[in-house]
């Protein structure tokens, strides 16, 4: 993982921070830019809960598309408790739309009229030195009270922001506006994070990037989300294989990374029952979620490894470390994998038994690519399942 510089702060949205250098630095700004259909509330909820949660952080959230009930209700929904952040004052609502639908105002600020907008919410970013602030729709403004006016606002409240050290975020739902007004609220803002769908045949996808940050190369690398009820935010990886010579262990270790795997098993003539079919499962760790897939071992069964490994994103060898006999097998399943090319880690599995070889000593006998990792495991208890995970994430997305 990149390390974080002193002095940024983290959003906690999964592998954002770590493309960022760390985090934000403190009073800049950043523009979540979403296409229609979308989430995109999720990122700002998840910012200001984790922040608070983690930092001990004050914010507030301006309300123009829902009511501070209904934004109370998206937070629990992704698992967030807001509440108890109002109540002690950790957090309040600048609501600019109870008003006009003709409801109570809830909140510690209220704007009747969205023109007045920037006075109230300069107040209030005062209020929370050094904290966040959550605009909730940029695009509601620019359809109430104009473009000029919303970007003059935009303008002021980051000059307020940056003399209070306080972060702002920026929801935008990109409506069929005109490109140049797009290019010129980008401009606005220090960084800027597209959120967009892409159709993988008949899947659609969602989809996050960088395409512009004043301290920071952006990038532009396509990050694969999803979203968890509860859970917020998380890295999606639409495919992880699991394969392996026969017996090596693949359906214990694929069980152990994601226990509601399931296996398709059958009772034969030999001593254990063995996978003559699929494991199929899914992971959530550290922010990443991932689907995972294990191949069958035996060799009457190698018909299925290339469809089976088409479209994988990386890749997981299971070896047993006490049958180096077994180790040609296994680099001939990655070539019908066809996995070659793709971000691969060699489990060095039964390392709990007598005899299981060094990961040095696998590496000389399977005259591994250069730069592929060895780790050792114990699948049966656990050991070293966090190092083979954390391996494999840093070789898919380079951190």
């Amino acid at each position: 993982m990149a390390a974080e510089i002193e002095g940024r702060r983290r959003t906690y949205i999964p592998m954002l921070d770590e493309m960022l250098g760390g985090g934000m630095p403190a009073g800049t700004s950043m523009l979540f830019t979403a296409m229609p259909g979308v989430a995109s509330e999720v990122f700002g909820c998840q910012i200001i809960a984790e922040r608070m949660r983690n930092d001990g952080d004050v914010s507030f959230i301006y309300t123009n598309t829902r009511t501070p009930v209904e934004i109370e209700h998206v937070f629990h929904r992704y698992g967030w408790d807001l509440r108890s952040a109002l109540d002690s004052g950790q957090t309040f609502f600048v609501d600019s739309i109870s008003s006009m639908m003709g409801m109570p105002a809830i909140g510690k600020y209220e704007i009747d009229d969205f023109k007045d907008s920037e006075k109230v919410v300069a107040e209030a970013i005062a209020d929370i030195a050094g904290g966040t602030a959550v605009i909730e729709d940029v695009s509601t403004l620019l359809d109430s009270i104009g473009v000029d006016q919303t970007f003059d606002m935009i303008e002021g409240l980051n000059e307020v922001a940056r003399s209070n050290d306080v972060n702002m975020i920026y929801l935008f739902t990109r409506w069929n506006y005109e490109k140049v007004m797009l290019g010129r609220l980008s401009q606005l803002v220090d960084c800027e994070v597209k959120l967009f769908s892409v159709e993988e045949k008949v899947v659609y996808r969602q989809v996050f990037a960088i395409t512009k940050s004043n301290w920071i190369e952006a990038s532009g690398t396509k990050i694969f989300f999803e979203v968890l009820e509860p859970g917020g935010v998380r890295v999606f990886i639409p495919k992880l294989l699991v394969t392996g010579p026969y017996n090596a262990g693949k359906t214990t270790f694929a069980h152990a990374i994601a226990p509601d795997t399931v296996s398709v098993e059958r009772q034969t003539f030999e001593l254990f029952p063995t996978t003559v079919g699929l494991d199929i499962g899914h992971l959530d760790y550290k922010g990443f979620s991932a689907d995972v897939f294990g191949t069958p071992g035996q060799e009457r069964f190698d018909l299925l490894l290339e469809p089976l490994g088409r479209e994988a994103i990386g890749t997981f060898i299971v070896i047993d470390s006490t049958k180096p006999e077994t180790f040609v097998r296994a680099k001939e399943m990655i070539r019908m994998c066809r996995t070659e090319a793709i971000p691969k880690v060699i489990i060095a599995n039964k390392q709990d038994l007598p005899n299981a070889l060094s990961p040095d000593e696998i590496k000389k006998k399977m005259a591994l690519w250069e730069g592929v990792p060895i780790v050792p495991v114990s699948a049966t208890d656990g050991k070293g399942l966090s190092e083979a995970l954390d391996t494999l994430f840093s070789l898919i997305y380079e951190i």
